[in-house]
């Protein structure tokens, strides 16, 4: 079969639908950074703190279960929808009583309110039809980037109409509820097969058997992605984590969603070709090479004009972010990197190459956070971020070097 082609298709597709979705998403930032306060984004970043970790805790692997599997979608297909159903129902209940944590924590009485609304989300999501995940199996990159695409838009409106209208952070919050009730919505329009709430068990345990070592991964990359925030919201402000969030928005999470664009179309490739190691390999080095070099290429203007970008989307009371928006662009072209060594990892198994990457990545993050940050502020924490991600590179290659003759 020709799955360079389709290989080729799957970037394409998704480097289009990422760089639509920022075009939506920088238009959002550009508006709500005009509407609410810093303080505001500090505290929203905080909700999602509470959102990402009790998603990853929980993580079951049905997607990366039924991608790998030589059995269709509809073989999992109620079972899946079942086991999603209660993941997300105890998400919620995870999420709520969090939010009694946190508030504490951050001595944020909002915060509790705040979570509790958001844990609907997960509740709602829940209920996602389970034949979406087909559309990366079928290789039909197009249809994927259409359903993905609907649901961002959806979020990008929603907040940007009722943020600039309440300036409030319930805006934010209102935001992903809708979103996710978008989601549930279009996954049963998009498809005509529809799942039932009917658990075989043989088929359940089988969609679990990886979730341990995937429940690993998916924490470690959550703490890779956001324990910065929690450090630097515990150390500083609300009005300083809210630049900083908003800088790692537009620099750092850019760069790696283009990566994981490409890992979402070249990972149902590496799962069909796991049984030839020379074509898994080409098509390895062929997307990396063409992803790091899209990455690079829009990395460039915010390191050559940050001031004029932030001025231009944000605003001049935004301009405290060029301080050290370059030392995370720098990190997120690392990261988005190691992003795509993970994609051929997860097709072959190779979950502790992952894990332990993940694990030293979030351990040396942390330390020079918290060390930097202290001294330096806001810019010593984006610097122990880029000395996170360049130290740990390193150990990503050795590990692909050691496992690579055991494809």
């Amino acid at each position: 079969m020709g799955y360079t082609k389709n290989a080729l298709a799957g970037f394409s597709f998704q480097t289009i639908l990422k760089m639509m979705t920022y075009v939506v998403i920088a238009l959002k930032m550009a508006v709500l950074a005009r509407a609410l306060s810093p303080e505001i984004f500090g505290l929203f970043s905080l909700v999602t703190i509470a959102l990402g970790v009790t998603e990853a805790t929980t993580q079951t692997g049905v997607n990366l279960t039924i991608l790998r599997s030589k059995h269709s979608v509809e073989y999992f297909l109620d079972s899946a929808w079942v086991i999603s159903i209660i993941r997300g129902m105890i998400i919620g209940i995870i999420m709520i009583l969090l939010g009694f944590a946190l508030s504490n924590f951050f001595n944020e009485p909002d915060l509790l309110i705040l979570i509790s609304l958001t844990a609907l989300v997960p509740v709602i999501k829940g209920f996602i039809n389970p034949y979406i995940v087909s559309m990366q199996k079928k290789l039909q990159f197009f249809q994927d980037a259409l359903y993905r695409f609907t649901y961002v838009f959806a979020e990008a409106s929603f907040a940007i109409t009722v943020g600039y209208l309440s300036r409030s952070i319930y805006a934010l919050v209102g935001a992903l509820i809708f979103a996710a009730l978008v989601e549930v919505i279009i996954s049963f329009v998009f498809f005509p097969k529809r799942p039932q709430f009917v658990y075989r068990k043989s088929r359940g345990e089988e969609i679990m058997q990886g979730a341990k070592w995937l429940s690993f991964s998916a924490l470690f990359d959550y703490l890779n992605e956001n324990l910065d925030n929690f450090l630097i919201g515990k150390m500083t402000n609300l009005r300083s984590l809210g630049l900083y969030h908003y800088g790692y928005s537009l620099s750092h999470k850019m760069n790696y969603d283009f990566a994981r664009s490409a890992t979402h179309g070249t990972l149902p490739i590496y799962s069909k070709l796991q049984s030839n190691k020379k074509r898994l390999l080409r098509a390895f080095y062929r997307a990396t090479g063409m992803t790091m070099l899209l990455v690079i290429s829009l990395s460039l203007p915010f390191l050559l004009f940050p001031e004029f970008i932030i001025n231009l989307i944000f605003g001049s009371q935004w301009l405290e972010v060029t301080k050290f928006l370059h030392w995370l662009v720098l990190a997120g072209i690392l990261q988005s990197f190691s992003a795509l060594f993970y994609s051929l990892f997860m097709a072959k198994k190779e979950y502790l190459a992952v894990n332990i990457h993940l694990a030293s990545s979030v351990l040396t993050m942390a330390f020079l956070v918290i060390i930097l940050g202290q001294r330096y502020g806001l810019e010593g924490a984006a610097i122990g971020i880029f000395m996170s991600r360049l130290i740990n590179v390193p150990l990503l290659i050795w590990r692909f070097l050691k496992v690579k003759n055991d494809f």
